[in-house]
């Protein structure tokens, strides 16, 4: 319960943020962290120093866009629709499209991020893409390979099973 639990728990992460990721008893914070780990420790990392870094810089540029997309989302709890239009307005006409743009030409030479494997690079464009494609459904109408690399990767069976019987929230 945010309003009772985590005040008492937020001393106990590092930075005082979520989230974290507890391996062995150890926290992990920082979702880009949390993912290049779990990536490499599950075998969707690229084995290729190169590679790996521009998986890197994707998922950087890509998580770069969230505040963007979060307070759009922060404006309509609020109930501000004004603000949220605007907000909404601004992101998907300036701020998101050169990313997309950038996104597809990446994708021009290869079907994943990394060259020719799937790795983490590719579950995580797809998470915070579909978080803003489920806002603005028009979005990614210009970027047919990054719409057809998301298809590919939620309909992978495990994330097909978790994206099915996950809770709702908000982001």
């Amino acid at each position: 319960n945010k309003e009772t639990e985590w005040p008492r728990r937020k001393s106990e992460t590092p930075y005082g943020k979520l989230p974290v990721l507890y391996v062995d008893g150890r926290p992990l914070s920082q979702s880009v962290a949390i993912c290049r780990y779990l990536g490499v420790r599950h075998g969707l990392a690229a084995s290729d120093p190169w590679l790996a870094a521009v998986g890197d810089e994707v998922a950087d540029s890509v998580h770069d866009l969230l505040p963007h997309g979060a307070q759009i989302v922060y404006a309509k709890l609020a109930n501000d629709t004004e603000k949220s239009k605007r907000l909404a307005t601004e992101f998907y006409t300036s701020t998101l499209p050169p990313a997309v743009r950038e996104l597809e030409r990446r994708l021009q030479q290869n079907t994943y991020f990394c060259g020719d494997q799937l790795t983490w690079v590719d579950v995580f464009v797809t998470c915070y893409l579909s978080q803003m494609k489920g806002q603005n459904s028009d979005c990614l109408n210009s970027a047919p390979k990054l719409r057809a690399l998301m298809a590919s990767v939620t309909k992978m069976p495990s994330l097909k099973k978790w994206l099915d019987e996950r809770p709702h929230t908000v982001m």
